[in-house]
């Protein structure tokens, strides 16, 4: 599972945005000898058109990832029902960032007996507000506070989804 969650790293953070701008690149430099013929143009289009394209990926990647997150959710929904769990602790912290917006991560520590051995399981998953959503995540705290109920979606080897809207954060999607 490790393998996997850096290939998708690496996918995400090197090989999305370098495609994105060769294909925007190149189709730039398509459309616009086509259309011109002009090489100044052509020159000035090629990386403006990176540039949209490595932002188009980016883009595109995160929205697949998601994508990908809720069909996995939406499977493991249908193969059985969620077990009901229970939320141990809940933790906000905030995390200023010098260079930019900072974000809100929210913890639940959850606990649930395993429907198939009977034994009783506890895990926890952090979710990830941007500083300007924290209110989202004050009131994601306040729906889940500690010795509330929460359903459980138990997966393969120890993993485990929470049903709940919300996509939990981009290091702990197991």
């Amino acid at each position: 599972m490790r393998i996997v969650r850096i290939a998708l790293l690496v996918v995400g953070a090197i090989v999305a945005p370098f495609s994105g701008f060769v294909l925007g690149a190149t189709a730039a430099a398509v459309v616009a000898r086509a259309l011109t013929g002009d090489p100044a143009i052509v020159d000035t289009a090629i990386p403006l058109a990176g540039i949209a394209g490595t932002t188009a990926a980016a883009i595109g990647w995160t929205r697949l990832l998601r994508l990908a997150h809720y069909r996995h959710l939406r499977r493991l929904r249908r193969s059985g029902p969620a077990v009901q769990g229970k939320v141990v602790a809940a933790r906000t912290s905030f995390a200023k960032n010098p260079r930019g917006p900072g974000h809100w991560t929210v913890r639940l520590q959850v606990a649930w007996t395993d429907p198939l051995d009977g034994r009783t399981h506890e895990a926890s998953k952090a979710f990830r507000f941007s500083e300007r959503h924290g209110e989202g995540a004050r009131d994601f705290r306040r729906r889940h506070r500690a010795e509330s109920a929460i359903g459980v979606l138990p997966g393969r080897r120890r993993g485990f989804l929470l049903d709940v809207p919300e996509l939990p954060a981009w290091w702990d999607r197991r």
